[in-house]
């Protein structure tokens, strides 16, 4: 299992990195006509996204909780009309990669990344 660090410390590393793969500032806001604050949203808010620092239960068995939790979020992204949309995770992998097994066939919006510790970004999606 890596080593954790908090989630909010996690939150910050993939903004900074997320902004430097797009090329722009992303910060927290909301965006117009929708409820949630999301934690990456760049200034013409073409670009939106949230940070998901989850881990498997106990470390290595099966997340149902954190697979509905993922499914909110993409349904919310899905309701944003940016251009790019995306989830980054943090801590492991496997909770991404699972969901993705199950479900990814119905999520054709919005792309999936991981950030490992050592700052290298992966994406997800194209790994299936």
């Amino acid at each position: 299992m890596p080593q954790q660090i908090k989630w909010n410390i996690f939150q910050k590393k993939a903004t900074i990195r997320m902004s430097k793969k797009f090329n722009c500032n992303l910060s927290e806001k909301k965006c117009k006509n929708h409820p949630k604050k999301f934690d990456m949203v760049s200034a013409d808010k073409n670009i939106v996204g949230d940070a998901k620092y989850l881990s498997l239960v106990r470390g290595k068995e099966y997340p149902p909780a954190k697979m509905m939790e993922i499914c909110g979020h993409v349904w919310l992204l899905e309701k944003i009309t940016a251009e790019n949309k995306f989830l980054i995770f943090g801590n492991q992998k496997e909770v991404a990669t699972l969901w993705l097994k199950k479900y990814g066939h119905l999520n054709k919006k919005i792309d999936f990344y991981f950030l490992n510790s050592k700052n290298r970004l992966l994406k997800l999606n194209n790994n299936l």
